[in-house]
């Protein structure tokens, strides 16, 4: 992945989904505060046989059984963005032109609208690196941050999660406050010190995966109908995952004078990251955002 200093949102079509005809009213109820944001990675462990991360119970979780109540749902909400050959967006589309089945039978849209629908809230994480790699362009990625949060409907609720797996700021339709969190970022980030260097510059930890696995765990619900999740990073956590898909590795060209030293730095990383090896794999993270129902929009 390359970071990149722009900010895109995607306005898909949303689907509906009935599996029987029955009306799931619209809850009125407010977005319950995330509470101990990232507790849910405390939670999981690599199990090497299976390959897979799992999650450790516990007896406190055991105990509380009885007061989990879960909710079944004959409606099932589904993003759909249709691009052509040329990867354009395909306008004026309908209902009629989508044809949805489940284990080969075919099942009725009920509802069928546009992603920037305003009477459809959007529930809208953004994670944001502010780590080392980023600083070049923290203050271009805040500044887009700052117009997506100007185009949120009266109905969504936007919260905000930094690569420290730090919720900075929960679900909230207040876009002042908003933007005064992700400006502070920028301060973190680019102040010099200050007076007698009282204020010393703070940059992100690069744990954008485990608050990517976090988010998806703890911040969406059964109410939220549109889960969304805008991924703002490079990504260079991915090294530190279970099962890398990549490895940091030598050039082929590495003049022979200083190739032992190359050798050994290598070693010396990929020890490193072994050390600091995350619970999870890319994998778990796949699996984790399709039980979520959010739409991951990556930057």
């Amino acid at each position: 992945m390359h970071p990149r200093p722009g900010l895109k949102f995607v306005f898909a079509f949303l689907l509906t989904v009935s599996l029987c005809p029955t009306f799931l009213a619209q809850s009125s109820k407010p977005k319950k505060k995330i509470k101990d944001f990232g507790s849910s990675l405390k939670r999981l462990q690599w199990d090497p046989e299976k390959q897979t991360a799992v999650q450790v119970t516990t007896a406190t979780a055991n105990e509380n059984e009885d007061d989990v109540i879960r909710i079944n749902t004959t409606l099932v909400t589904s993003d759909v963005l249709v691009l052509d050959r040329q990867g354009h967006y395909v306008p004026g589309l309908t209902a009629e032109d989508f044809v949805v089945t489940e284990d080969g039978e075919p099942q009725k849209v009920t509802h069928f609208l546009l992603g920037d629908n305003p009477n459809v809230p959007r529930t809208i994480v953004l994670i944001i690196d502010y780590s080392g790699s980023q600083l070049p362009y923290i203050k271009t990625s805040v500044e887009a941050a700052k117009t997506l949060v100007d185009k949120l409907n009266p109905r969504d609720r936007m919260a905000l999660v930094t690569d420290d797996v730090e919720l900075i700021e929960d679900f909230t339709d207040d876009k002042k406050k908003l933007k005064k969190k992700l400006d502070s970022l920028v301060d973190k980030a680019t102040r010099n010190g200050g007076f007698f260097g009282f204020k010393e510059r703070q940059l992100g930890r690069s744990d954008q995966y485990s608050a990517l696995m976090a988010t998806l765990n703890e911040a969406f619900d059964d109410e939220d109908q549109r889960p969304i999740v805008v991924f703002q990073t490079d990504g260079d956590e991915a090294y530190r995952l279970r099962n890398p898909i990549i490895m940091p590795a030598l050039p082929p060209d590495v003049p022979p004078e200083i190739l032992a030293k190359a050798e050994q730095g290598l070693r010396d990383q990929l020890e490193e990251f072994e050390r600091l090896r995350k619970s999870f794999s890319l994998e778990d993270l796949y699996h984790t955002a399709e039980k979520s129902r959010a739409t991951i929009r990556f930057e």
